[in-house]
């Protein structure tokens, strides 16, 4: 399969279309490990979901170079090091994105997989490095 440039995108947007994509999402992550679960305790949720859904779109953005997404980075990676987010933690919370995207894109494949993984990556170094 080769993804257009846009095939991230693409798939964030059927992973929506599909429904439940950022509940699976959440019930993926918080499973991950007791210490991400204790990060959400005191959580409103519905605005969560969509503080999520805007990151994501900022973060396929930045992958994409395009202006102003890299202050959107610092200020999320500025929050996150307030929580004290470990680099353990993003990883968690990829690999439950992927699995997100793999039960709600009816396109998905591994090579659409590796796509997600090499967009949030960038960003998630960013944070990381930010965080150090």
């Amino acid at each position: 399969m080769t993804e257009p440039p846009d095939g991230v995108l693409a798939s964030y947007y059927r992973c929506r279309r599909e429904g439940g994509f950022i509940d699976t999402f959440y019930e993926v992550f918080l499973s991950k490990s007791p210490a991400v679960a204790a990060k959400f305790e005191q959580t409103d949720f519905k605005i969560q979901k969509l503080m999520l859904r805007q990151s994501l779109l900022e973060m396929l953005c930045f992958d994409r170079g395009l202006a102003g997404t890299s202050e959107e980075i610092a200020r999320l990676a500025a929050r996150h090091r307030e929580l004290e987010i470990s680099e353990e933690m993003y990883g968690m919370w990829l690999d439950s994105l992927c699995t997100a995207v793999e039960r709600h894109d009816p396109e998905y494949c591994a090579e659409l997989e590796q796509l997600w993984r090499r967009a949030m990556l960038k960003s998630i170094a960013e944070m990381v490095a930010a965080s150090t």
